[in-house]
């Protein structure tokens, strides 16, 4: 069977033929994978920034956390302004950190594909740095002056100040990485193939969003006192919609954020794991397989659909979903124009439709009437059709085949 199996090559400009496989040195250079991680990078910093502005920003964000701490120890930190964003406002604060975790998380996926001497001497380089930074001046102005006043003795007050600029950075550092490990694990994940690290920045991002609905929750917010001030609180009666489509207001800002989010997480979950998915595919092929034409023509498609999908499912998804949250005025419009009565207007302002539990009802309604319009509109003929027309070879050699 390998010796029917013909290696499939493609003329390149020069007239040179090179053949085209399913080898993972190759595969990881193709532009389908590479536009996956590029979609994926994307999403995920959109969804932190979306996070951060919704959330973070002016609210729990890192520059009040130095200032907190500058106040503290009556002195600036060593870290520099620039780098943490300290005295910008808005989003601006998070722009250079972004570029310095995007930066961490490349280098760490870039480490992940040298082999492992050479990640035991990076680590190791790294710890001996780490060590020699923190407390190699104590150690040689202690050696020099116990060497130079022939006395063995403790090291004194002026020799032990020289740990808090070291403790100080370790300490700054520490907290900038943290409020940026969604982004310095989902890039190592995304570049490094690492399922493990795309699970830690959507299970940290998921954490963060569920213990700040527990710290805005009324009754614990109380409780926080003067810090619970500081934390933004969705409220629990929304304003009138301000976005929609074809001019109907369907959602409020806050709503529109929240859909974002949950749309660039799904985003950056489908086109991360995608690619790992599909290279553990072909990596698990037999050789004879992945020198096949046909399984590399079969990968193309597949890839190639993975990305008509992302965009085209995932947005439908954002649309059907702000048309779910805001149905109930979908359905008032549309009666409000063909009656022309008050009632419309009157229910359309009632409590219950502004409270939270109001886009519950609004959700179960849109999902009622698509569930009932199944039965009137043949979905499954549509696409079918639809398929048909953007693929009529496909359907042609699969008609030959069922005649043969």
């Amino acid at each position: 069977m390998a010796d029917d199996v013909s290696i499939q090559a493609d003329v390149t400009v020069t007239g040179e033929i090179s053949p085209r496989t399913l080898h993972l040195k190759m595969l990881r250079k193709q532009w389908q994978i590479i536009s996956l991680q590029v979609i994926a990078t994307i999403a995920l910093i959109g969804m932190y920034l979306e996070v951060v502005s919704t959330y973070v920003v002016g609210s729990i964000d890192h520059t009040m956390l130095f200032d907190t701490i500058e106040i503290l120890i009556g002195d600036q930190l060593p870290i520099g302004d620039w780098l943490t964003g300290e005295g910008r406002d808005g989003m601006s604060r998070f722009y250079v950190p972004i570029i310095l975790g995007l930066l961490l998380g490349g280098g760490m996926a870039l480490l992940a594909f040298q082999t492992p001497k050479v990640q035991q001497r990076v680590k190791l380089g790294f710890i001996i740095t780490l060590i020699v930074a923190l407390v190699g001046q104590l150690l040689l102005s202690w050696l020099t002056g116990m060497l130079f006043s022939f006395s063995l003795r403790l090291p004194n007050s002026s020799e032990l100040s020289s740990l808090e600029w070291p403790l100080l950075m370790i300490m700054s550092l520490t907290i900038l990485f943290l409020y940026l490990l969604p982004v310095i694990m989902g890039v190592r994940g995304i570049w490094g193939l690492s399922r493990r690290s795309i699970a830690w920045a959507i299970g940290f991002t998921l954490l963060f969003l569920g213990i700040h609905a527990i710290l805005a929750f009324p009754l614990i917010n109380g409780q926080l006192g003067s810090y619970g001030d500081s934390v933004n609180i969705i409220g629990a009666q929304f304003s009138d919609p301000t976005i929609g489509i074809f001019g109907l207001m369907l959602v409020t800002k806050q709503q529109f954020a929240l859909i974002m989010i949950a749309v660039l997480i799904m985003v950056f979950q489908e086109s991360s794991y995608g690619v790992i998915r599909y290279l553990e595919y072909a990596y698990r092929l037999p050789e004879s397989c992945k020198r096949d034409p046909e399984y590399v023509r079969q990968m193309d498609n597949v890839l190639n659909t993975h990305l008509r999908h992302t965009f085209g499912f995932l947005g439908l998804t954002g649309i059907a979903t702000t048309i779910a949250l805001g149905f109930h005025s979908v359905l008032l419009g549309i009666v409000q124009d063909s009656t022309g009565s008050q009632w419309a207007g009157q229910i359309s302002e009632s409590i219950e439709l502004s409270l939270t539990y109001g886009l519950v009802i609004s959700a179960a309604m849109f999902l009622s009437v698509m569930a009932i319009l199944r039965f009137f509109v043949p979905w499954e003929r549509i696409w079918g059709f639809i398929y048909s027309r953007r693929n009529p070879e496909v359907i042609t050699q699969g008609k030959e085949v069922v005649e043969i």
